[in-house]
């Protein structure tokens, strides 16, 4: 499904990864853990083609990340950590013209459905500029229950949601992963989720004083 092999990634003349391998199967989940500022959303930002790293290759299913080009809506699902809705539109414009974008048709009821799951239900011609940062992440994370991709990316997805949301998150991402599905998440503290691995990033320091994110390990 996603493959990793021997990425280099450099930013402002400084080396983030070197020799970086990942490989995600169908029905997996794979945990990329570690303190902030260690690289992990630079990570999914290189595997998502946001970011290019200077050598190595990224593919899914088969094809050059860099070959997808316009069709990667069609490959996999990203919802990064930084807020991408769009702040002067309502909760149901930004969803309803995120479908239109890929496609999607779906029912009133369906859509009211999966609006409940995260408790979006009372908040749905809210405008993005008025909600907290939860709740914008919570918007987020809604796409996922509309997306038939396989692959999913996920910066942080836990981050400043409440508990109930978190609950509701780790039951759709398993029933993702019973349905073919595979998920690729960061986090900076380790969630109460079953995940097949964990990639544990690591700060160090280089004979110049150049903060490095070479060392990883695989547990």
């Amino acid at each position: 499904m996603l493959e990793v092999n021997s990425i280099y990634l450099y930013r402002n003349k400084k080396q983030i990864f070197k020799n970086f391998n990942l490989n995600l199967k169908e029905k997996e989940i794979i945990l990329i853990a570690g303190d902030n500022g260690v690289g992990k959303t630079s990570l999914l930002d290189t595997i998502s083609g946001l970011i290019n790293p200077k050598t190595g290759s990224i593919k899914i299913n088969g094809k050059e990340i860099n070959e997808i080009g316009e069709f990667r809506k069609n490959y996999f699902s990203y919802i990064p950590h930084k807020n991408c809705l769009k702040e002067n539109l309502s909760i149901n414009e930004n969803l309803l013209s995120w479908l239109k974008l890929l496609n999607i048709e779906i029912n009133n009821q369906d859509y009211q459905t999966k609006l409940k799951i995260f408790n979006l239900t009372n908040l749905q011609n809210k405008l993005i500029n008025k909600l907290s940062h939860g709740q914008k992440k919570k918007v987020a994370l809604t796409k996922l229950l509309f997306s038939n991709t396989k692959l999913w990316l996920l910066d942080e997805p836990f981050n400043g949601i409440d508990q109930k949301s978190s609950k509701s998150l780790k039951k759709v991402m398993i029933e993702h992963t019973k349905k073919n599905g595979c998920i690729l998440f960061s986090s900076h503290i380790e969630p109460d989720i079953k995940f097949t691995k964990k990639v544990i990033l690591k700060k160090t320091i280089n004979k110049l004083q150049t903060k490095t994110f070479d060392n990883w390990e695989v547990l």
